[in-house]
């Protein structure tokens, strides 16, 4: 090996097993997912990005929807205690202060078990911060900085917001429970001025309970939502990808049945190519041979006919002249049946009007008159009309199988069996003679056999195979011929 040639056997080898390794190195769950089939891909890939989705949607929705709920919670419960506090909202204008008597009500209301679990703190502040009123003693007449829901409150909104426990309101009495913070504006009766802030702790418990019930309901339409849209876009991409494999598998099916067809298209042809060279040196040998033959036998007969015209010439006397006379008929006469019998074998009789079962019979029935041996015949039953060229192919090889038979074996045990297997013809010949272990090859090369080796010509011209197998009790000659449509009923 030449450096040159080493130096390219390098380059090539390295780039396959670099990509070997980059193979061997890909993610068994990217080997895993590339094996699903379409509808299990899609499955798969729409189902994170809708869980996503669905996640995304749902945390959205449940926040606004708890948001929602916290503000129409703080909505009816202000609602609920300017139902309480309207009366407050005149006396804290005309005096900017609660009476003795207001403090003792509403300390009665809200010591109550119904308000004290719902409502456990309640503050009542004046526009600059001040506390009124509270449930807390410790808080009233002080000043603390103004929360962020009582500034909203004094400018006529409803506010809610969790507790901020570091606020100084909170830290002054312990508070370690971040309850809602609802904050209502509290109103003159007869010009609407806010007066006053009315600020109420409700227990959330029963809030977050509602909240989770609402969160819950809005998590679980997101979901059936999103599996339902999925479970739609799977059944419809189920549907497409069966159909795309069964397209694939057609096609696999169609190209393997294509190359395999191609295949034997080139074989047929390969072998078309070769039976035709063999067809034309069978037909060089064969007109060497009937040029042999005519000129050993009928041309040698004739000469020698010609030869005797001299005694007939030279004859004296009626006697010799009847004797060359005779001579020369009877070369003759054996001249014209050699021609007759080398004609005899060349030509085929009138079969285009027989079936396939006649034209067996037909040349059966010619090798029994000249043998005056017995064949059995097996026949088809079938009422086929073949081409012409078939018919001569089954008539020849009729022919030439009983000829090799009576030559062979002396006409024992003769049997033609015939056979139509779908589109196949199955024709065989076989005989019950010659000697064990006597050699019976049908093709001789050397010799002057070309019968049964120019029918292996012809059939294998046609597409079909000849066959001879040699028994311990005799020998059968086999053909095969698919005809394919060449049948016309």
């Amino acid at each position: 090996m030449t450096e040159h040639s080493r130096g390219i056997l390098q380059k090539s080898t390295m780039p396959v097993g670099s990509a070997a390794v980059v193979r061997r190195r890909s993610p068994p769950i990217r080997q895993w997912f590339g094996r699903q089939t379409l509808s299990m891909q899609f499955l798969l890939a729409s189902s994170v990005l809708i869980l996503v989705v669905a996640a995304v949607s749902g945390y959205l929705i449940s926040r606004e929807v708890s948001k929602n709920a916290a503000v129409d919670r703080a909505a009816a419960t202000a609602l609920f205690m300017q139902s309480i506090l309207e009366p407050i909202g005149n006396e804290l204008a005309e005096t900017g202060q609660l009476s003795p008597d207001r403090r003792t009500r509403l300390d009665q209301l809200f010591a109550e078990p119904q308000f004290k679990d719902r409502f456990p703190y309640f503050e009542l502040w004046l526009p600059d911060a001040t506390v009124a009123y509270s449930t807390s003693k410790e808080l009233i007449g002080r000043r603390f900085n103004p929360p962020q829901g009582l500034v909203r409150a004094l400018r006529g909104d409803v506010a809610a917001e969790y507790a901020d426990l570091t606020a100084s309101e909170h830290t002054l009495r312990s508070l370690n429970a971040r309850y809602l913070e609802i904050y209502s504006p509290v109103r003159r009766g007869d010009t609407g001025e806010v007066v006053a802030v009315a600020e109420i702790h409700e227990d959330t418990d029963v809030l977050h309970w509602e909240i989770f019930k609402v969160r819950l309901i809005g998590w679980t339409v997101v979901a059936g939502a999103s599996t339902l849209i999925m479970l739609g876009l799977f059944g419809i991409v189920r549907r497409g990808s069966a159909t795309i494999e069964q397209q694939r598998v057609r096609l696999e099916q169609r190209a393997e049945e294509a190359e395999r067809v191609s295949e034997e298209i080139r074989v047929l042809r390969d072998r078309a190519r070769i039976a035709s060279l063999r067809m034309t040196d069978f037909n060089e040998r064969l007109t060497r041979g009937i040029g042999a033959d005519l000129h050993d036998g009928p041309a040698q007969l004739i000469g020698f006919a010609v030869l005797q015209l001299e005694p007939l010439r030279q004859a004296r006397s009626k006697a010799e002249r009847e004797e060359a006379v005779q001579a020369i008929g009877g070369t003759l006469d054996e001249a014209l049946k050699e021609i007759r019998l080398i004609a005899r074998s060349l030509l085929v009789p009138d079969i285009e009007s027989l079936d396939l079962d006649q034209v067996i019979a037909r040349a059966v029935k010619l090798h029994e008159a000249r043998t005056g041996t017995q064949v059995e015949v097996e026949a088809s039953g079938s009422k086929m009309n073949l081409p012409p060229v078939i018919k001569t192919c089954v008539y020849r090889f009729v022919q030439e199988g009983l000829n090799n038979a009576q030559r062979h074996a002396g006409g024992k045990g003769q049997a033609v069996r015939c056979r139509i297997d779908g589109s196949t013809l199955l024709l065989s010949l076989s005989d019950r003679g010659g000697a064990m272990g006597e050699n019976r090859s049908v093709e001789r090369p050397g010799g002057g056999g070309l019968g049964i080796h120019g029918l292996k010509q012809r059939v294998e011209s046609l597409g079909g195979t000849l066959k001879f197998n040699q028994r311990q009790d005799g020998a059968e000659l086999k053909m095969t011929l698919d005809l394919g449509g060449m049948l016309d009923g």
